[in-house]
């Protein structure tokens, strides 16, 4: 085995340059467009406070221009559609309870582009992730 390797490698060193050179000559595939949220999370004021209700702007952008929709977990329609853009940027109420998803597609496909999830958070709520750091002689 280590001889049919010898024999690739060091007897043709010109046509692993000739491979190397034909795939970065290969055309990139347009990257998934991006969307970003700001700001990302809705921070409940009150602790007796379930909805939470706050302005925010929802940007996105892609290599390249087409047809776009907004949409969100809040509704069927739209929140808002581009023609022949390649970045976008929507201004949106938002007032909800839950967590809720925004995600970009291009009509009449369902697939989703890009997603963002604004999270609702309440500062009352208990993280059960985060731990008290403890030092080793705090046993002793």
């Amino acid at each position: 085995m280590s001889s049919r390797l010898s024999f690739a490698f060091g007897a043709r060193p010109w046509a692993m340059a000739i491979a190397l050179a034909g795939a970065l000559a290969l055309p990139c595939q347009a990257a998934e467009p991006v969307l970003t949220a700001r700001p990302g999370v809705c921070i409940l004021s009150s602790p007796g406070k379930t909805e939470c209700v706050m302005a925010m702007d929802l940007l996105w952008n892609s290599n390249g221009a087409g047809h776009y929709c907004l949409y969100s977990s809040q509704q069927d329609a739209p929140l808002r559609c581009w023609q022949r853009a390649s970045r976008g940027q929507a201004h949106v109420e938002l007032a909800s309870a839950e967590n809720v998803s925004f995600w970009l597609q291009q009509p009449p496909q369902e697939t989703h582009l890009a997603e963002i999830m604004v999270r609702i958070v309440s500062l009352s709520q208990k993280n059960p992730e985060r731990r008290r750091r403890r030092h080793v002689w705090s046993l002793l």
